[in-house]
């Protein structure tokens, strides 16, 4: 014969686990919108739900020990009480906490002042610490108002009590000793628990509203910082936009210089296909026009594209491909003068960022370049993969360099070696402030009659940085 353990026995099957967890949740999930009232609620329920099924019990219990000699007043006023007590449950699970706690109280105090003044005050001094409840009640969960006037009510209704049992032993100089230190015993008791109830709810209700004031200062310094942060958004995309057009401005005679080169092919072309019979020289003399009139739109495509006023815009892209396409730009900006030299990684090597403000970047970086090279030299634009899963773009020039005063200070806002007029200083700050942005950085080296090399880290993308 098999015995199953004991603990196996006792454990609760699927079905009751489900019913007590339904029935867990039912009794938390009481309709009160205030998160403390809600607290409250729960503690209250309990009351009540004690107090309901205490009170039917105690007067059978009662009936069962003395029978048909129970005073009938007894009966009812149990009933009464165990009647009001259920009554206020279902105002709670209603969603009425404040009118169940209220009703609790003052359905209280008037069924105690039946008592005593049925019974007198000694038959109650057994159920004194119960008679706390309306005090307790009415502090913790009511109002401060709602704690002195119930201790103000049980003091009456003691003296009520005191004061009948006096006239039923007909002021018995045996007995009045007795009584007043039975009143004052329980108006001291009731009093005492009064103030330290009070001294105590008040010291919390303080902390609470201290904590509610810090957590609107909070809310409002929230409110503040999203703002400060979305006007400095705002101010960042307009300072990229005036680097955007600073650097159109650049390209501006370049970009002239190609239309009236590439213009001058088209008539050639033109000129050529008027002066020709033959069908293939007039054809080749079309697809040479048209060759040049595609470069030409791809030239003002490019450059109206990077000029116009757009908020950041995040994407996952390959900036070899960017830069590659960028070289016709390089070309115009420099000139015959440097030869510019492009060494990208092959393979892929996505990054997060913004591609126009990377093209942004790399030219403000090419600009400068070519005003430290104002006799020629050689631009340098590689691309590779780093071991800690970042993309390195180095952005070198065979310039004059910088001093190491020049080097330290180059990234700060409104730094500038240029004569007045001629620069703003923010170009290399506002690029070191999108790349940190992205969590990425940009370094400088540089020396005297050595050039200067810049170095972009751009975080790899996951799926590229997991390969790498």
């Amino acid at each position: 014969m098999t015995l199953r353990p004991a603990s196996a026995s006792l454990s609760p099957t699927p079905r009751a686990a489900g019913v007590l967890a339904r029935l867990r949740h039912w009794w938390r999930d009481v309709p009160v919108t205030d998160q403390v009232d809600r607290r409250n609620a729960a503690m209250l329920q309990l009351v009540l739900a004690f107090v309901g099924l205490y009170q039917p019990m105690a007067m059978l219990l009662a009936w069962g020990r003395i029978g048909a000699a129970m005073d009938p007043v007894a009966l009812w006023l149990a009933a009464a009480n165990t009647l009001a007590m259920w009554a206020c449950f279902v105002l709670l699970r209603r969603g009425a906490f404040l009118w169940a706690a209220r009703m609790f109280v003052v359905v209280s105090l008037a069924l105690l002042s039946v008592g005593y003044v049925r019974w007198g005050l000694e038959a109650q001094l057994r159920g004194q610490l119960s008679q706390l409840l309306p005090v307790l009640i009415g502090g913790l969960l009511l109002s401060r108002r709602a704690l002195w006037g119930a201790v103000a009510w049980l003091v009456l209704v003691v003296a009520l009590g005191a004061w009948r049992d006096a006239t039923r032993s007909f002021f018995m100089p045996t007995l009045m000793p007795r009584l007043v230190e039975s009143a004052m015993l329980g108006i001291a008791g009731f009093v005492i628990a009064a103030v330290v109830l009070d001294q105590s709810v008040a010291a919390l209700r303080e902390s609470l509203d201290l904590a509610r004031k810090r957590g609107n200062d909070l809310a409002r310094s929230r409110d503040r910082l999203q703002l400060e942060m979305q006007e400095k958004e705002r101010s960042r995309d307009q300072l990229v936009h005036a680097q955007k057009m600073e650097s159109v401005g650049r390209l501006a005679s370049g970009v002239a210089h190609d239309f009236n080169h590439l213009l001058s092919l088209i008539m050639g072309y033109a000129a050529r296909a008027r002066r020709s019979d033959d069908p293939q020289q007039l054809k080749a003399a079309l697809q040479g026009a048209d060759a040049a009139a595609r470069r030409a739109a791809a030239v003002t495509r490019k450059l109206l594209d990077f000029s116009r006023h757009e908020a950041t815009r995040l994407e996952v892209f390959e900036p070899a491909e960017t830069i590659a396409g960028m070289r016709p730009m390089f070309d115009q900006l420099f000139g015959l003068g440097v030869q510019v030299h492009l060494q990208l990684h092959e393979a892929p090597c996505p990054v997060r960022f913004d591609r126009a403000q990377l093209e942004l970047i790399l030219l403000n970086l090419a600009a400068n370049a070519q005003q430290a090279m104002p006799e020629g030299g050689q631009f340098e634009l590689t691309l590779a993969p780093r071991p800690d899963a970042t993309l390195e773009i180095a952005v070198r020039d065979s310039g004059h360099g910088m001093s190491e005063d020049v080097r330290a200070r180059c990234l700060e806002p409104f730094f500038t070696t240029k004569p007045s007029g001629q620069g703003t200083g923010l170009g290399l700050a506002v690029s070191a402030n999108l790349i940190a942005a992205a969590g990425g950085a940009l370094l400088v080296e540089s020396a005297p009659g050595q050039g200067s090399v810049f170095r972009l880290r751009l975080p790899l993308h996951a799926g590229a940085a997991a390969a790498s």
